[in-house]
């Protein structure tokens, strides 16, 4: 898009207008704005990766997709004013060296028909125990070294768990667990997670093909609507760079959110990631309007402007002030809301 247009997102009346609808907006009205419409990306029976960039270029939800940016186009320009700072552009760019693009190509029998508490259909119910793909949206957090005998892990997994290595005579003894967040409808469970796989570092149509694989599912819950996906590699440059990007990125989140702290309620900054419809990488840049406060626990979700596609779920929506850790991620859209998207449940 137009870096005026994405100006004009922040300034003047429309932003009078977002800070107008939260103040006005009791808490009963809120709970109605975190439900409504999933989004992964689902194939159809007989399509594959290839079908991908047909949903792109018949999507519904934003025609054009004028609102996303290309991640190498990205420039200080694409922020709102006030926020032409290189530690929030470089933040946003470490934050896309993370994103990856899920593609699962099995869809759990176990799938519920809806949404919890909700008469909302569950994403791909229709397509369960099917060889069907569907397509979402992760970030990295966490590498993690072993090696055979390691102590920490089940005496089952003495070597990389991979598909090249599990059909290997000479599995290598030598491997790396890639953690993952997104959100649970991507990966409902653990015969979808061996079934998937996350393409690192998709920028653009001419990006080299490089993959991790889905191993298990960690900690996951379908009314929080969160995952840890966990996947295995055993390529030691693909981990290494991993793990220099996760340390890069952590840093300039600690500095970010002291530097940022004191704006975080009043500015409210969103920044999401994203593979919209399975293709390409996309940055998308808003404001977050409401946050609410959900059980004894204090998680919290929030509502926000920051577009999204089928495709986009999953994605951590990044909330400029917040401490490290925050990982609420991209849940859905809802039509009744006036146009705000809707993220999981998680803890600040």
């Amino acid at each position: 898009m137009a870096c005026n247009d994405l100006t004009n997102q922040f300034t003047g009346n429309n932003l009078d207008k977002i800070d107008d609808h939260n103040s006005n907006v009791n808490e009963e009205d809120i709970s109605n704005f975190f439900s409504g419409t999933h989004e992964v990306q689902e194939c159809l029976e007989g399509q594959s990766e290839l079908d991908l960039h047909k949903h792109l270029a018949n999507c519904e939800k934003n025609p054009g997709h004028k609102n996303f940016i290309p991640v190498n186009q990205l420039n200080l320009e694409h922020f709102p004013p006030g926020y032409h700072d290189n530690d929030v552009f470089n933040l946003t760019k470490a934050l896309a060296d993370l994103t990856v693009r899920v593609a699962v190509k099995f869809t759990s029998p176990d799938r519920p028909e809806f949404l919890p508490g909700t008469k909302y259909p569950y994403p791909c119910y229709n397509t369960r125990a099917q060889n069907l793909l569907h397509t979402g949206t992760a970030m990295i957090w966490q590498v993690t070294k072993y090696t055979e005998g390691d102590p920490n892990i089940s005496r089952t997994y003495r070597t990389c768990p991979c598909p090249e290595c599990d059909h290997s005579h000479t599995p290598s003894k030598v491997w790396w667990r890639i953690g993952v967040v997104t959100v649970r409808h991507v990966i409902f469970d653990a015969s979808e997670a061996r079934q998937s796989s996350c393409r690192l570092w998709f920028d653009d149509d001419i990006s080299p093909v490089v993959k991790i694989y889905g191993w298990l599912a960690g900690y996951s819950d379908a009314e929080q609507d969160w995952c840890q996906l966990d996947c295995v590699t055993h390529d030691l440059d693909v981990a290494v760079k991993l793990e220099d990007m996760v340390g890069k990125f952590k840093g300039l989140w600690d500095k970010l959110s002291h530097k940022y702290k004191s704006r975080r309620d009043v500015d409210k900054l969103a920044i999401i990631v994203s593979h919209p419809h399975g293709c390409s990488k996309q940055v998308s840049v808003g404001l977050w309007v409401h946050r609410q406060v959900v059980g004894l626990d204090s998680r919290t979700r929030y509502t926000y402007t920051t577009c999204t596609c089928p495709g986009s779920s999953g994605a951590v929506v990044y909330k400029l002030g917040f401490e490290w850790g925050s990982y609420h991620s991209h849940s859905g859209a809802n039509p009744n809301s006036g146009g705000l998207n809707y993220s999981s449940l998680f803890v600040d």
